[in-house]
């Protein structure tokens, strides 16, 4: 999961005042401006925002259904998955205040989403309770996968695209490729999977972590690998 920076909250440019949303959806183009139009759990694109994810659901804080700070993006699938489940922050990693690249390992070969073997294990139930709040890890033959639900694909194709961009720039290291795979990579989205394929390659790692909008760049050192994030968790 990509750790983002949402920012703070975004002020009318004719005033300078911060805005006051009446409508937790006219938050939309404020967070894409801010994070990109990807998914903050799965990582796909997601070019046709629904609505506005709300990170603790309206039905249980409606106090917090217009404010910015409880707003995220999310695909359709992973906010059905989510649900109006009661939710307490403590109880998972929030890709707005930990440092969420650090708990999922992505599978090199299969694209498989799994808790990272190296975390403490508190940090693991922790880790395992965000996997399972939007099903991460469902692709064919898990129980409660649906029909609609097809990021396991999606990641999986681009795991392949990844891979071949991989292969192609040992054949052809130029910065002209370079520059195409951070397109293609903003493109497809899924930035675990390239951050994953391109593991070694610090230099197009950080350009991963500038391209993607929003990306938490403290979350990163020098070389692109990730460390704990200040103030955060994990």
């Amino acid at each position: 999961m990509r750790p983002v920076q949402r920012g703070s909250i975004p002020s009318d440019p004719q005033t300078g005042q911060k805005i006051v949303f009446r409508k937790y959806q006219d938050a939309k183009t404020h967070l894409i401006d801010k994070i990109g139009h990807y998914c903050c759990y799965c990582e796909k694109p997601v070019t046709n925002v629904r609505d506005v994810e709300h990170i603790l659901p309206k039905q249980h804080y409606p106090r917090l259904q217009t404010i910015w700070h409880n707003f995220l993006i999310s695909c359709r699938v992973c906010n059905d998955i989510k649900g109006r489940s009661l939710i307490r922050r403590k109880n998972f990693y929030w890709a707005d205040i930990d440092n969420t690249f650090r708990i999922f390992e992505y599978n090199p070969v299969s694209g498989n989403v799994k808790v990272n073997s190296l975390l403490s294990d508190p940090e693991k139930s922790i880790a395992k309770n965000t996997l399972d709040l939007v099903g991460l890890d469902r692709k064919p033959g898990h129980p409660n996968i649906t029909p609609a639900d097809e990021r396991w694909k999606e990641r999986f194709e681009t795991l392949q695209v990844a891979q071949e961009a991989f292969s192609d720039l040992q054949n052809n290291d130029t910065p002209e490729m370079r520059k195409q795979i951070i397109s293609n990579a903003k493109g497809r989205g899924f930035f675990s999977v390239w951050m994953t394929v391109f593991k070694d390659d610090p230099e197009i790692l950080k350009r991963f972590i500038a391209a993607f909008p929003g990306t938490s760049g403290d979350c990163f050192d020098h070389q692109g690998k990730a460390i704990h994030r200040p103030k955060g968790r994990i």
